[in-house]
C-alpha cells in the first residue's frame, strides 16, 4: 500500500549566520512524537532549506517547495472539508502544520489542532 509522503526541513540550518529551525516543520515533529505511529505510516523526507528543494521540485514544480509539505499517496478531486488539498501534477499535497495535522487526524483517528 501506498504511504503519503511528508517532506520536512532539516530540524537545524544555518539562515543569516545564525542557526535556525523551522516552527511548522518543529510542531510536525511534535505531532510525530506524539503519535509514534505516524512514522510507519508515513514516508519522511528532510530536504535542506536552501531552495531549489530537489525532491519538492521533481515532484510538484519549483511553486510547491514549502515545508512541511504532505504529498497524498493517492490523488483527490476532493479539497477536503476546509478546502486546503491542492494539486498539481496529478498530485495532491497540503502544506503548513495545520492543514497536514488536521488532515492526518481524520485518516488516522488522531486528535487535531484547535
Amino acid at each position: 500500500m501506498a504511504k503519503d509522503t511528508l517532506y520536512l526541513l532539516q530540524p537545524h540550518f544555518e539562515k543569516d549566520g545564525a542557526q535556525r529551525f523551522c516552527p511548522d516543520c518543529a510542531m510536525m515533529e511534535g505531532y510525530l512524537a506524539t503519535y509514534p505511529a505516524l512514522r510507519d505510516a508515513l514516508d519522511i523526507v528532510h530536504v535542506d532549506y536552501d531552495r531549489p528543494r530537489g525532491a519538492l521540485v521533481e515532484r510538484l514544480g519549483e511553486d510547491h517547495q514549502n515545508a512541511p509539505t504532505l504529498i497524498l499517496a493517492n490523488a483527490s478531486a476532493d479539497a477536503g472539508p476546509h478546502g486546503e488539498i491542492q494539486t498539481t501534477n496529478g498530485l495532491s499535497f497540503l502544506t503548513d502544520a495545520r492543514p497536514i495535522t488536521r488532515y492526518l487526524a481524520a485518516k488516522h483517528g488522531l486528535a487535531a489542532p484547535l
